[in-house]
């Protein structure tokens, strides 16, 4: 057995029971056994199942490897495929047309699995039909602990790499990790290990009462949307739509004003549904520190960004991977020379690129698609193997950040030069008179509040759920909207900011609600753009006082807080 290649009889272990890792298990049989090397491949999948099932997008060239991988690319992952991706930002849109061949989306949620766990199937079928054998068991660490020399003789034949996975320890060759961004292993994995950097991001599933897809096959990206969100991709499939927000502070609140934004503005059908939500980490650039001795990352956790879709970037580092172990050796030389230097130097200098053109796409605030038509313009700019963003051939990430770049200098130089005037849409919807909306997850003080308005002879349409107040604005604005602070998904006064700052909102009155009655609660109201604040329990003349545009007095006795059980619970909310 040699000791700085790998050979027949050789061991080797993936971390992740991903994509990339049952890629690189099927990539590491195939290439193998094309060169007559028979390798013993373990895949440790590790990690719960996702509490958000993400779909998949399949470019031309993903199909193609995953054909190369012995991956069987059946024709129903073709019933629904993408006319091609939209780019907005700040009222503008480009539409970006999909390749020759279509952008596939893979998805049978909620009937099924996610996209992801479907290809995740085939690809761990193919590997072990070519022999890979996947181990259910979570990894601790990676040792580098050569065998003794009066060890047994199958002992100093098993490898130098010990991989500690809930208290057992196998012997490997070489290990690779496949765990995707912002793995937990850090240093556990080799001393000096730097993955690819990782952003926040917020994913859910939004549900549908009829198919988006059907009626507009388009993906989408929302270039900042917020401030706190540089991007959001909203991915239709069958039943549901898919979306992701990133940013280095986005948080699922924010996700969730995004969506009432995006319904706002038609991009959501009324009446959406938010099944699912959790929190992610994106790659965002190159690793810096990828290989040790028989050690190698591939993947996510080797780079990245996240106007990536699709998997070519995943599935092309499993291949070079393969190559590397097979034809570089096992020493840190080998491996960076043919690894790293000629297999991933040009995808990490569009990782890198890509990464960086997106804080120049939030400063080209409404010019950013532009950019990106400018960018497909300008050709291939990149390597022989670069890819492109967005699922597409073109732009490349290299041309898209020179545009970028440009439109982002264009775009504050003229901010110096010209007075913002702010776009109003052609035609503004009809205020409805007497309409009033309730807001407020309190059922009790819901009802209580609608009775009251009714019983003036007003229409009232309560809501629990937030999430669709925005459309419902937009589409038919009330006469006042009756807002709580404490709400499920996004904090009250962070809603009337953004009511107030659209124009087919910002002239909707709001009054806020709240059963703490303190000084900072009333004022942030007051800043949010609430025409009157109102603490718990309503008083019924302050309220119609207030709906009259009227000062409301003064409460005769306006407790710090309400002796009442619910309200109490909700002062507690807030307050914590």
């Amino acid at each position: 057995m040699s000791a700085d290649r790998l050979v027949s009889g050789s061991r080797v272990a993936v971390v992740g029971g991903g994509i990339a890792g049952a890629g690189l298990a099927a990539s590491l049989l195939f290439n193998g056994r094309a060169r007559g090397i028979s390798l013993d491949v373990r895949v440790y999948s590790q990690g719960e199942p996702d509490s958000v099932p993400p779909p998949v997008v399949l470019t031309p060239e993903c199909r193609s490897r995953l054909a190369a991988l012995g991956c069987r690319v059946p024709l129903d992952w073709r019933v629904h495929e993408l006319r091609g991706v939209e780019v907005l930002s700040q009222g503008r849109r480009e539409l970006l047309p999909a390749p020759p061949g279509g952008l596939w989306v893979v998805d049978s949620w909620p009937h099924g699995p996610g996209g992801m766990a479907v290809v995740r199937e085939a690809l761990s079928t193919a590997a072990t039909a070519q022999g890979a054998q996947f181990i259910s068991r979570r990894v601790d660490r990676v040792e580098n602990q050569p065998p003794s020399p009066d060890a047994p003789a199958a002992v100093r034949g098993s490898g130098s790499l010990v991989v500690r996975a809930q208290g057992s320890g196998e012997r490997f060759h070489a290990v690779a990790l496949a765990a995707g961004a912002g793995t937990s292993l850090g240093e556990n994995f080799f001393p000096g290990f730097q993955p690819a950097p990782s952003v926040a991001a917020v994913h859910a599933r939004v549900r549908q009462s009829a198919s988006r897809l059907t009626l507009a096959p388009l993906a989408r990206l929302w270039i900042s949307p917020l401030p706190t969100i540089d991007g959001l991709f909203l991915l239709p499939s069958a039943h549901s739509v898919y979306v992701l927000a990133f940013g280095p502070a986005v948080t699922p609140a924010d996700l969730c004003q995004a969506l009432m934004m995006a319904a706002r503005d038609g991009l959501l059908e009324e009446g959406f549904e938010l099944s699912c939500l959790e929190t992610t980490r994106l790659p965002f650039g190159p690793g810096r520190t990828l290989v040790a001795p028989g050690q190698i990352a591939v993947g996510a956790a080797a780079l990245g960004h996240p106007l990536q879709i699709g998997l070519s970037e995943t599935l092309a580092t499993c291949s070079r991977a393969a190559v590397g172990l097979l034809d570089g050796g096992l020493s840190p030389a080998s491996l960076e020379r043919r690894y790293i230097r000629h297999g991933l130097s040009e995808m990490l200098e569009d990782s890198a690129a890509g990464a960086r053109s997106i804080a120049w796409l939030r400063r080209a605030g409404r010019r950013a698609p532009e950019a990106f038509l400018a960018a497909r313009k300008r050709g291939a700019v990149g390597g022989v193997y670069s890819g492109g963003v967005l699922g597409l051939a073109s732009p490349t990430p290299l041309a898209l950040l020179a545009s970028a770049r440009w439109a982002g200098m264009r775009e504050v130089v003229g901010s110096w030069l010209r007075t913002t005037v702010e776009p109003v849409p052609t035609a503004m919807p009809t205020l409805e008179p007497d309409l009033y909306y309730v807001v407020d997850d309190d059922a009790d003080a819901r009802e209580a509040m609608t009775q009251l308005l009714e019983s003036t002879g007003a229409t009232v349409v309560a809501f629990a759920d937030e999430l669709a107040l925005f459309c419902a604005v937009a589409r038919r604005p009330p006469t006042a909207i009756l807002l709580d602070v404490v709400l499920h998904w996004v904090d009250g006064l962070r809603l009337c900011e953004g009511l107030k700052k659209h124009p087919l909102t910002r002239n909707t009155r709001v009054i806020v609600m709240s059963g703490l009655n303190r000084p900072h609660v009333q004022q942030g109201a007051l800043d949010a753009g609430a025409e009157a604040f109102l603490p718990k329990p309503v008083e019924p003349q302050r309220l119609m006082q207030a709906l009259l545009g009227e000062t409301p007095e003064a409460p005769r006795s306006a407790p710090l807080r309400p002796a009442v059980g619910p309200l109490d619970l909700e002062s507690d909310r807030y307050a914590s």
